[in-house]
């Protein structure tokens, strides 16, 4: 893991920001820019999260990252934060992106009390969509046939779904509930036989954007896939849509947090 790449997207270390680096955090729309205002974004989730672990390293052609994981309250969170870096080397913009999205609920009680500007879910006067530069899209990469045993951490949901069976139905409701997926780059993860898919889709007319890490199994099929999003509002969107269609087949131990039939957070 590298040293230096976690204590940027720590907040520790300023240094290796650029003086116009630009933060998209899980919770709000907006970005943060500025070294000094980055830094303090992330300081402020390293506190909320309580020092939370590295245990991936993501690795693309112009892109760095690392998934961090803790577990307030018996709840296991976990961030991804993608660092792109400027000519000079320094780090020029991050994006982070969280999961699940009932955990991240009680996580955004937190960092409100901390920085309540962080935890503001508004998605603006109109619809949402990313700022930043224009990505240039590249091709979703074959993913494999997933294997019998497979699981899921869901951007969503509160367990895991296990099984082939189980797991299946779940990804085409999640494909009826999202359109024009286009990808933004494609990253290893270092010392595992997997690798991850940054996206962006559209859920209701807003963009949600996600990180989707497959991982393979001995023979080659995807044993587990993990993802994450931002922001925390169209997940909001994204959850309703998905409750929709699969409250007969998810039990309520699937849905913990506020009731996803109910009106949409904006606050």
């Amino acid at each position: 893991m590298s040293d230096q790449l976690n204590a940027a997207l720590s907040g520790q270390s300023q240094a290796a920001l650029a003086e116009d680096v630009s933060l998209a955090t899980p919770l709000a729309a907006p970005r943060i820019v500025g070294r000094a205002a980055v830094a303090a974004a992330l300081g402020t989730y390293q506190k909320a999260l309580a020092a939370p672990e590295a245990t991936l390293r993501l690795k693309g052609h112009d892109v760095d990252g690392i998934v961090y994981s803790a577990g307030p309250d018996g709840r296991t969170t976990e961030i991804a934060a993608l660092a792109r870096y400027d000519a000079a080397g320094l780090i020029a913009t991050i994006d982070v992106y969280g999961r699940p999205w009932p955990f991240m609920a009680a996580l955004r009680e937190v960092i409100a009390e901390l920085d309540p500007a962080l935890a503001d879910p508004g998605l603006g006067a109109g619809l949402y969509a990313p700022d930043g530069p224009t990505p240039a899209w590249v091709a979703h990469p074959t993913v494999p046939p997933l294997a019998q045993d497979i699981v899921l951490y869901s951007p969503i949901l509160s367990e895991e779904p296990t099984g082939k069976d189980v797991v299946g139905p779940v990804l085409k409701a999640a494909a009826q509930s999202f359109t024009d997926l286009k990808v933004r780059a494609v990253l290893d993860v270092e010392g595992r036989s997997a690798f991850a898919v940054v996206i962006d889709e559209y859920v209701d007319r807003h963009v949600q954007q996600l990180v989707e890490i497959f991982t393979l199994d001995d023979e080659g099929e995807v044993a587990e896939i993990r993802i994450f999003t931002r922001p925390w509002l169209v997940t909001a969107h994204f959850r309703k849509r998905m409750y929709t269609l699969l409250k007969d087949t998810l039990g309520p131990e699937y849905w913990e947090g506020p009731d996803p039939q109910g009106p949409l957070p904006t606050q």
